[in-house]
């Protein structure tokens, strides 16, 4: 085998000549290189948390599991003399979901659709030692799922409300509730986005992608901190499990919200009487606008506070109250959070001018009408319901997306239904005859006689039923 002996001067030559082919190839490819080359140092300093224990050994003694049940009527399955027979007649319906305990003496907030038109209410707190507590219904506000529940008792557990205007896209949050009837589960993820709306008057939830399944309504949403940032509500799935689309309502909105529940039961909101819209790039260029901040207002209603104060469709909603506004959605927040009879002053813009206007805000009419007396009402139809067709917007807001029919806007006093059908249930069905709209209710019960039979397959409260009565 022979060996090679290279001089000193041979490699400091050859030395160079491959340094200046690497300078040439790197020369040659950095001409095509238009994006941003990573650097030594990285882009973003980022410390994930070593580990949630901490904020889950502080967070779940104060979650707990609500129970409810209600009787409701429907369809059973009744006895007879040799056999058994489906008959009109009563059954228990139960539920359950999580809530969060706020006081060491037992206020409990939750998802108002976990407790709502419920009979009974049992709570059950603890971790290892769990105990159950009977729970009466202090407040709810169906308009943004929340309700206060009240549990009688001292040195509860409790946790801090955080500052869910503080929270980004991309921050961790630990999810804990009650899914599938799993006590004290513990998920992780990070906030998808902020302020999504989901056809709700009032929405403004946070979007997370940690495991939100049945049974964790009412739950938190924490931060790093230990905070309550959001109250779990509801998944958007195309199945029954989650697919990483869960909602959380933001604790500053349930914090405007919480005295009123305690104090009244019930949220009094405040009004201005327009419909609006975001501006556009174009729309704002279109009204002389060089920015997109404001709402535009594209109807005022008749005898409300923005017509009683001379506002016009056209006109620019830029502040109230010196708060900029950004979003039509933001706008009705705001709003709503004066009590009616409050004096706000909105700055217009109208026509390249820009001014103030006082404006005294009022209680929403359909609040203002809830609390007059009922009238009777005398059944139009024979079976005395008032229906309407069911847009996709009331679909969404009322869970009815994968439904067909007619929506009850009202029951009359002497309907024969009138302890079984409520308003926002979903007639589907009427003699095996399926309904899709409210012509077509309309047409199928004009063909009812007294004395008649009648089997109703209608959907409300979650679920669907069958009911079947002989009209008088």
């Amino acid at each position: 085998m022979k060996t090679r002996i290279f001089s000193r001067t041979a490699l400091m030559v050859s030395g160079l000549i491959i340094g200046a082919v690497a300078a040439f190839l790197a020369l040659a490819q950095g001409s095509r290189i238009f994006w941003q080359e990573a650097g030594t140092q990285p882009a973003v300093s980022f410390n994930a948390p070593a580990s949630f224990a901490p904020i889950v050994e502080k967070t779940i003694p104060a979650v707990v599991t609500v129970y409810t049940a209600k009787t409701v009527k429907g369809i059973t399955m009744q006895p007879g003399q040799f056999f058994f027979f489906f008959g009109p007649g009563t059954h228990q319906e139960r539920g359950m979901g999580s809530g969060i305990i706020l006081t060491p003496d037992g206020y409990v907030i939750t998802n108002n659709h976990v407790v709502q038109g419920a009979d009974q209410i049992t709570v059950e707190v603890g971790v290892k030692d769990r105990k159950k507590y009977d729970a009466r219904k202090v407040g709810y506000d169906a308009n943004t799922d929340i309700a206060l529940i009240k549990i009688d008792g001292k040195d509860f557990p409790t946790l801090p409300l955080g500052d869910s205007d503080k929270v980004n896209s991309g921050d961790w949050v630990v999810a804990v509730g009650s899914p599938f009837q799993f006590p004290h589960t513990v998920t992780t993820g990070i906030v998808s986005a902020k302020a999504r709306r989901l056809g709700g008057p009032f929405d403004d939830f946070i979007q997370t992608d940690a495991s939100i399944n049945p049974g964790n309504s009412g739950g938190p949403l924490v931060n790093m901190r230990g905070e309550v940032i959001g109250m779990n509500a509801l998944i958007v799935s195309p199945l029954i499990g989650n697919v990483g689309l869960g909602f959380a309502i933001p604790v500053n909105l349930i914090k405007t919200i919480l005295p009123e529940l305690r104090e009244k039961g019930k949220v009094v909101r405040a009004y201005l009487g327009v419909y609006s819209q975001d501006l556009t790039p174009e729309l704002a260029e279109s009204f002389g606008l060089k920015e997109t901040q404001g709402v535009v207002i594209t109807q005022v209603s008749k005898d409300s506070p923005a017509d009683k104060t001379g506002l016009k469709d056209g006109d620019i909603i830029q502040e109230v109250d010196g708060k900029p506004i950004t979003s039509e959605s933001q706008l009705r927040s705001v709003i709503s959070a004066y009590a009616p009879g409050s004096k706000v002053v909105l700055k217009i813009y109208r026509s390249g001018q820009t001014f103030d206007r006082d404006i005294t805000v009022e209680k929403r009419p359909e609040e203002a009408q809830a609390e007059k007396p009922p009238v009777p009402q005398k059944a139009g139809n024979i079976l005395g319901l008032k229906v309407t067709d069911l847009t996709p917007d009331k679909a969404s807001s009322l869970g009815y997306q994968n439904l067909k029919g007619a929506l009850v806007v009202s029951v009359a006093s002497d309907s024969p239904v009138a302890d079984v059908i409520e308003p926002g249930d979903l007639i589907m069905d009427i003699n095996g005859v399926d309904i899709l709209s409210a012509r077509q209710f309309n047409d199928e019960t004009a063909k009812l006689k007294s004395g008649q039979l009648i089997r109703i397959q209608y959907a409300g409260n979650q679920r669907v039923d069958f009911y079947a009565f002989r009209l008088p």
